[in-house]
Protein backbone atom coordinates (compact mmCIF):
# COMPACT_ATOMS: atom_id res chain seq x y z
CA UNK A 1 0.00 0.00 0.00
CA UNK A 2 1.15 3.50 -0.83
CA UNK A 3 -1.19 5.90 0.97
CA UNK A 4 -3.43 6.19 4.05
CA UNK A 5 -6.34 8.62 4.13
CA UNK A 6 -7.17 10.15 7.52
CA UNK A 7 -10.63 11.73 7.57
CA UNK A 8 -11.93 13.36 10.77
CA UNK A 9 -15.75 13.53 10.76
CA UNK A 10 -18.05 15.57 13.02
CA UNK A 11 -21.21 15.50 10.89
CA UNK A 12 -22.78 12.41 9.34
CA UNK A 13 -23.99 13.67 5.96
CA UNK A 14 -20.76 14.36 4.02
CA UNK A 15 -18.67 11.25 4.57
CA UNK A 16 -20.72 8.95 2.32
CA UNK A 17 -20.06 11.07 -0.76
CA UNK A 18 -16.41 11.58 0.21
CA UNK A 19 -15.84 7.82 0.52
CA UNK A 20 -17.84 6.99 -2.61
CA UNK A 21 -15.73 9.27 -4.80
CA UNK A 22 -12.47 8.42 -3.03
CA UNK A 23 -12.88 4.71 -3.75
CA UNK A 24 -14.15 5.32 -7.29
CA UNK A 25 -11.32 7.59 -8.39
CA UNK A 26 -8.27 6.45 -6.42
CA UNK A 27 -6.01 3.57 -7.52
CA UNK A 28 -6.42 0.64 -5.07
CA UNK A 29 -3.23 1.42 -3.19
CA UNK A 30 -4.60 2.86 0.05
CA UNK A 31 -6.10 2.45 3.50
CA UNK A 32 -8.73 4.75 4.99
CA UNK A 33 -9.07 5.80 8.63
CA UNK A 34 -12.28 7.64 9.49
CA UNK A 35 -12.06 9.37 12.88
CA UNK A 36 -15.71 9.37 13.98
CA UNK A 37 -16.52 12.36 16.21
CA UNK A 38 -20.20 12.56 15.26
CA UNK A 39 -22.91 12.96 17.89
CA UNK A 40 -24.76 9.72 17.19
CA UNK A 41 -21.96 7.70 15.63
CA UNK A 42 -21.54 6.62 12.00
CA UNK A 43 -22.94 3.30 10.71
CA UNK A 44 -19.56 1.64 11.14
CA UNK A 45 -20.46 -1.93 10.23
CA UNK A 46 -22.34 -0.82 7.13
CA UNK A 47 -19.40 1.27 5.92
CA UNK A 48 -16.86 -1.44 6.67
CA UNK A 49 -18.94 -3.97 4.75
CA UNK A 50 -19.17 -1.56 1.82
CA UNK A 51 -15.50 -0.53 1.60
CA UNK A 52 -12.27 -2.52 1.88
CA UNK A 53 -9.28 -1.40 3.94
CA UNK A 54 -11.48 0.95 5.99
CA UNK A 55 -10.96 1.53 9.70
CA UNK A 56 -13.42 3.58 11.75
CA UNK A 57 -12.13 4.96 15.05
CA UNK A 58 -14.78 6.22 17.47
CA UNK A 59 -13.31 8.97 19.66
CA UNK A 60 -13.81 8.78 23.41
CA UNK A 61 -15.86 11.11 25.56
CA UNK A 62 -13.61 12.43 28.29
CA UNK A 63 -13.42 15.19 30.88
CA UNK A 64 -11.56 17.38 28.38
CA UNK A 65 -13.71 16.42 25.37
CA UNK A 66 -17.19 15.90 26.76
CA UNK A 67 -18.76 14.87 23.41
CA UNK A 68 -15.71 13.29 21.78
CA UNK A 69 -14.95 16.25 19.49
CA UNK A 70 -11.15 16.20 19.62
CA UNK A 71 -10.77 18.96 17.04
CA UNK A 72 -9.15 18.57 13.64
CA UNK A 73 -5.52 18.53 14.78
CA UNK A 74 -5.86 15.99 17.59
CA UNK A 75 -8.22 13.75 15.61
CA UNK A 76 -5.81 13.73 12.67
CA UNK A 77 -2.82 13.06 14.93
CA UNK A 78 -4.81 10.14 16.34
CA UNK A 79 -4.79 8.56 12.89
CA UNK A 80 -1.25 9.54 11.90
CA UNK A 81 0.17 7.47 14.77
CA UNK A 82 -1.19 4.36 13.02
CA UNK A 83 0.15 5.14 9.53
CA UNK A 84 2.56 2.59 8.02
CA UNK A 85 2.47 3.73 4.36
CA UNK A 86 5.04 6.02 2.68
CA UNK A 87 2.36 8.68 2.12
CA UNK A 88 -0.72 9.73 4.05
CA UNK A 89 -3.50 12.16 3.18
CA UNK A 90 -5.20 14.54 5.61
CA UNK A 91 -8.63 14.78 4.03
CA UNK A 92 -11.62 16.90 5.00
CA UNK A 93 -14.93 15.07 4.88
CA UNK A 94 -16.34 17.68 2.46
CA UNK A 95 -13.86 16.81 -0.31
CA UNK A 96 -15.02 14.95 -3.45
CA UNK A 97 -12.73 13.26 -5.95
CA UNK A 98 -13.57 13.64 -9.64
CA UNK A 99 -11.00 11.79 -11.79
CA UNK A 100 -8.56 8.89 -11.32
CA UNK A 101 -5.69 11.04 -12.50
CA UNK A 102 -5.75 13.11 -9.32
CA UNK A 103 -3.29 10.74 -7.60
CA UNK A 104 -0.83 10.69 -10.49
CA UNK A 105 -0.95 14.48 -10.58
CA UNK A 106 0.02 14.60 -6.90
CA UNK A 107 3.01 12.33 -7.49
CA UNK A 108 4.01 14.43 -10.50
CA UNK A 109 3.91 17.57 -8.33
CA UNK A 110 6.10 15.90 -5.68
CA UNK A 111 8.68 14.98 -8.31
CA UNK A 112 8.73 18.26 -10.22
CA UNK A 113 8.81 20.43 -7.09
CA UNK A 114 11.70 18.48 -5.58
CA UNK A 115 13.61 18.47 -8.87
CA UNK A 116 13.15 22.26 -9.16
CA UNK A 117 14.42 22.92 -5.63
CA UNK A 118 16.47 19.90 -4.50
CA UNK A 119 17.80 21.86 -1.53
CA UNK A 120 14.17 22.33 -0.37
CA UNK A 121 12.39 19.07 -1.26
CA UNK A 122 8.62 18.74 -1.33
CA UNK A 123 6.97 17.13 1.71
CA UNK A 124 3.29 17.87 0.98
CA UNK A 125 1.10 18.34 -2.10
CA UNK A 126 -2.48 19.62 -1.97
CA UNK A 127 -4.60 19.32 -5.15
CA UNK A 128 -6.38 22.42 -6.39
CA UNK A 129 -10.10 22.83 -5.74
CA UNK A 130 -12.18 24.14 -8.59
CA UNK A 131 -14.43 25.84 -6.08
CA UNK A 132 -12.62 28.82 -4.54
CA UNK A 133 -14.22 30.34 -1.43
CA UNK A 134 -15.23 34.01 -1.48
CA UNK A 135 -12.54 35.10 1.02
CA UNK A 136 -9.72 33.53 -1.02
CA UNK A 137 -10.39 35.60 -4.14
CA UNK A 138 -11.60 38.90 -2.67
CA UNK A 139 -15.32 38.37 -3.31
CA UNK A 140 -18.28 39.33 -1.10
CA UNK A 141 -19.46 36.74 1.43
CA UNK A 142 -21.37 33.96 -0.28
CA UNK A 143 -20.02 34.79 -3.76
CA UNK A 144 -17.72 31.82 -4.25
CA UNK A 145 -15.87 31.29 -7.54
CA UNK A 146 -16.32 28.08 -9.57
CA UNK A 147 -13.90 27.14 -12.35
CA UNK A 148 -16.47 24.45 -13.14
CA UNK A 149 -19.95 24.27 -11.58
CA UNK A 150 -20.57 21.53 -9.06
CA UNK A 151 -22.22 18.35 -10.33
CA UNK A 152 -22.13 14.67 -9.35
CA UNK A 153 -19.86 13.54 -12.20
CA UNK A 154 -17.35 15.14 -14.57
CA UNK A 155 -16.15 14.10 -18.01
CA UNK A 156 -12.61 13.30 -19.05
CA UNK A 157 -12.66 16.48 -21.16
CA UNK A 158 -13.64 18.60 -18.17
CA UNK A 159 -10.75 17.24 -16.11
CA UNK A 160 -8.43 17.83 -19.07
CA UNK A 161 -9.60 21.44 -19.02
CA UNK A 162 -8.77 21.75 -15.31
CA UNK A 163 -5.27 20.35 -15.74
CA UNK A 164 -4.26 21.77 -19.12
CA UNK A 165 -5.79 25.27 -19.41
CA UNK A 166 -5.30 28.69 -17.82
CA UNK A 167 -8.02 29.67 -15.32
CA UNK A 168 -8.63 33.40 -15.05
CA UNK A 169 -9.97 34.19 -11.57
CA UNK A 170 -9.61 37.97 -11.41
CA UNK A 171 -7.21 40.72 -12.46
CA UNK A 172 -4.75 39.59 -9.81
CA UNK A 173 -4.91 35.83 -10.27
CA UNK A 174 -4.74 33.41 -13.18
CA UNK A 175 -4.07 29.76 -12.33
CA UNK A 176 -1.54 28.27 -14.74
CA UNK A 177 -1.26 24.58 -15.72
CA UNK A 178 1.64 22.62 -14.25
CA UNK A 179 2.20 25.12 -11.44
CA UNK A 180 2.62 24.97 -7.67
CA UNK A 181 2.23 27.55 -4.91
CA UNK A 182 3.78 27.44 -1.45
CA UNK A 183 1.89 27.98 1.78
CA UNK A 184 -1.58 26.54 1.34
CA UNK A 185 -4.73 25.66 3.24
CA UNK A 186 -4.77 21.92 3.94
CA UNK A 187 -7.99 20.15 2.93
CA UNK A 188 -6.69 17.17 0.89
CA UNK A 189 -3.03 17.18 1.76
CA UNK A 190 -0.78 14.29 0.73
CA UNK A 191 2.29 14.07 2.97
CA UNK A 192 5.57 12.22 2.71
CA UNK A 193 5.20 10.30 5.99
CA UNK A 194 8.88 10.26 6.97
CA UNK A 195 9.31 13.99 6.38
CA UNK A 196 6.11 14.77 8.29
CA UNK A 197 7.27 12.78 11.30
CA UNK A 198 10.61 14.62 11.20
CA UNK A 199 8.80 17.97 11.47
CA UNK A 200 6.34 16.59 14.03
CA UNK A 201 2.63 16.23 14.67
CA UNK A 202 0.00 18.93 14.19
CA UNK A 203 -0.20 21.42 17.06
CA UNK A 204 -3.27 20.34 19.04
CA UNK A 205 -3.55 23.74 20.70
CA UNK A 206 -5.48 24.81 17.59
CA UNK A 207 -9.06 23.87 18.41
CA UNK A 208 -11.61 22.99 17.13
CA UNK A 209 -10.05 23.60 13.71
CA UNK A 210 -8.23 26.24 11.68
CA UNK A 211 -4.77 27.75 11.97
CA UNK A 212 -2.91 24.46 12.38
CA UNK A 213 -2.33 24.27 8.63
CA UNK A 214 -0.58 27.65 8.39
CA UNK A 215 1.41 26.79 11.50
CA UNK A 216 2.52 23.55 9.86
CA UNK A 217 3.50 25.31 6.62
CA UNK A 218 5.72 27.57 8.72
CA UNK A 219 7.31 24.71 10.65
CA UNK A 220 7.97 22.71 7.47
CA UNK A 221 9.63 25.70 5.84
CA UNK A 222 11.96 26.09 8.80
CA UNK A 223 12.96 22.43 8.37
CA UNK A 224 13.81 23.18 4.73
CA UNK A 225 10.75 21.50 3.18
CA UNK A 226 8.05 22.77 0.83
CA UNK A 227 4.28 22.36 1.25
CA UNK A 228 2.59 23.20 -2.06
CA UNK A 229 -0.76 23.40 -3.75
CA UNK A 230 -0.85 22.42 -7.41
CA UNK A 231 -2.81 22.66 -10.65
CA UNK A 232 -1.46 19.25 -11.72
CA UNK A 233 -4.20 17.60 -9.64
CA UNK A 234 -7.78 18.64 -8.83
CA UNK A 235 -10.59 17.79 -6.41
CA UNK A 236 -13.81 19.54 -5.42
CA UNK A 237 -13.76 21.01 -1.91
CA UNK A 238 -17.08 22.31 -0.60
CA UNK A 239 -15.20 24.65 1.81
CA UNK A 240 -16.39 25.28 5.35
CA UNK A 241 -19.26 22.85 4.97
CA UNK A 242 -18.37 21.04 8.16
CA UNK A 243 -20.67 23.22 10.27
CA UNK A 244 -22.96 24.77 7.64
CA UNK A 245 -26.06 22.64 8.13
CA UNK A 246 -29.49 22.67 9.78
CA UNK A 247 -27.98 20.86 12.78
CA UNK A 248 -25.35 23.56 13.30
CA UNK A 249 -26.23 24.29 16.92
CA UNK A 250 -26.28 20.60 17.79
CA UNK A 251 -22.82 20.15 16.31
CA UNK A 252 -21.45 23.32 17.87
CA UNK A 253 -22.57 22.02 21.24
CA UNK A 254 -19.93 19.29 20.90
CA UNK A 255 -17.13 21.88 20.98
CA UNK A 256 -15.39 22.33 24.33
CA UNK A 257 -15.23 26.09 24.68
CA UNK A 258 -12.43 26.07 27.27
CA UNK A 259 -10.15 24.59 24.59
CA UNK A 260 -10.95 27.07 21.80
CA UNK A 261 -7.78 28.62 20.39
CA UNK A 262 -6.51 29.80 17.02
CA UNK A 263 -3.79 32.41 17.24
CA UNK A 264 -0.62 32.06 15.20
CA UNK A 265 0.48 35.56 16.15
CA UNK A 266 0.38 34.56 19.81
CA UNK A 267 2.45 31.46 19.09
CA UNK A 268 4.93 32.95 16.62
CA UNK A 269 4.81 36.65 17.42
CA UNK A 270 3.38 39.57 15.47
CA UNK A 271 4.09 39.50 11.75
CA UNK A 272 3.70 35.73 11.50
CA UNK A 273 3.78 34.30 7.98
CA UNK A 274 3.88 30.80 6.55
CA UNK A 275 7.54 31.11 5.52
CA UNK A 276 8.78 31.01 9.09
CA UNK A 277 12.00 32.57 10.29
CA UNK A 278 14.49 30.39 8.41
CA UNK A 279 17.54 32.42 9.39
CA UNK A 280 16.94 31.42 13.03
CA UNK A 281 16.85 27.71 12.21
CA UNK A 282 14.38 25.03 13.20
CA UNK A 283 15.50 25.18 16.83
CA UNK A 284 13.61 28.51 17.02
CA UNK A 285 10.24 26.87 16.27
CA UNK A 286 7.88 27.41 19.22
CA UNK A 287 6.86 24.11 20.83
CA UNK A 288 3.63 22.46 19.74
CA UNK A 289 1.02 21.47 22.26
CA UNK A 290 -0.36 17.97 22.75
CA UNK A 291 -3.73 18.22 24.49
CA UNK A 292 -4.68 15.48 26.94
CA UNK A 293 -7.74 13.40 26.16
Amino acid sequence: MQNTFIIPVIRPDMIARCLETLYRYTPPNFYVMVIDQTVEGLPAEQLRAQYKNLTIIRTPRTENHHAGNLGFAKATNFGIKLVETPYFTMCNDDVEFVDRRWWWGVLEAFEKTTNATPDRPCMMVNPGSFKLPDWSVGRPKGDDFYILPYKPKYTTEEYDHLVNDDHYINEHLTLKPGSVIDGVTMYCSVFDTAKFLEVGMLDEHFYPGGGEDYDYNCRANMFGYRCVGTTMSWVFHHWSSTLNMLDTEKIKATVDDHLRWNNNNEKWGEGFDVWGVKEKGKEAIPPSKIVAL
